[in-house]
């Protein structure tokens, strides 16, 4: 642990940085369980392994005010976990968090909200995970981080507000990343197996794939265009010429580019952006 203390427009706060470390063992899995990792602040990085536990390291961050040092507890912010219907849950535990299991979903409510901003400035979780391969996960965080997911043979939905998604080597069922002020990457060595749907708000969509690459490819946004350096016939749609040695393409959302023989449905919407369909 380190703690550094610093004095800004006369206002003091304290700084505290801890290791975390987390082990699920296998006892607490099955090859049906999905795996949901909800963090608010901070990077995520996931790595799918041929393992069966889950392994979580890294370090939270927690900033606060030593005049009111009583409400100033590191040790009041911990990785937790619940389980309910196959779905295993870990978050961040936090003072006055209420949470619960509804609808295979985990519902957040606090009771100390009014008192909040004036006891703790900020917390910030920094971590990275290896994962079972074959679990379905959903990852997401929220601020001041960016979420990176690779390896994992069942699928992905992965989430962020503030920052970027990374996707590389998901295969087997559908694959998701959101976000609303960032970018989205997607990197397939192999056609995906399933549906893929990346949606940003204010970002880029950038998609790496293999010259076989194979599917059908819609896309939407209000103020961009899509791009690629894919050279196929098969393209159905109308072509507005090239820009960067790209071709370039302005179409509807009903409207599909279809790669190679065509496949699984990536689709691709953006408001504020452009999109990329680049050979690795």
């Amino acid at each position: 642990m380190s703690i550094e203390i610093s004095a800004q427009s006369n206002v003091v706060t304290e700084r505290v940085t801890e290791d975390v470390e987390m082990r699920i063992s296998a006892s607490e899995l099955t090859r049906e369980t999905v795996f949901h990792f909800n963090n608010i602040n901070g990077d995520l990085n996931v790595e799918g392994y041929n393992g069966d536990e889950i392994l979580i390291t890294g370090t939270k961050i927690i900033t606060g005010k030593p005049n009111v040092r009583r409400s100033f507890d590191p040790g009041e912010f911990y990785l937790d976990k619940l389980s309910k219907n196959g779905h295993l849950f870990v978050f961040v535990r936090h003072p006055g968090l209420e949470v619960e299991i509804e609808d295979n979903e985990l519902n957040y409510r606090s009771n100390r909200e009014n008192i909040w901003e004036e006891k703790i400035q900020r917390f910030e979780f920094n971590l990275q995970m290896k994962v079972p391969h074959y679990l379905m996960s959903e990852i997401s965080t929220i601020n001041a981080g960016e979420v990176v997911v690779e390896g994992l043979s069942s699928g992905v939905d992965a989430s962020n507000i503030n920052g970027s998604v990374i996707l590389r080597s998901i295969t087997g069922g559908l694959i998701i990343a959101e976000t609303v002020n960032g970018n989205i990457k997607a990197e397939f060595k192999e056609t995906p197996h399933a549906d893929v749907e990346l949606h940003t708000v204010n970002g880029n969509i950038e998609v790496l794939a293999s010259k076989s690459f194979s599917a059908n490819v819609t896309f939407k946004s209000l103020h961009g265009e899509l791009y690629t350096d894919f050279d196929d016939r098969s393209f159905r749609s109308d072509r507005k010429g090239k820009k960067d040695g790209m071709n370039r393409f302005s179409i509807g959302s009903s409207d599909t580019i279809q790669f190679g023989q065509g496949g699984p449905t990536v689709q691709l919407r953006l408001l504020n952006g452009n999109a990329y369909i680049k050979q690795l």
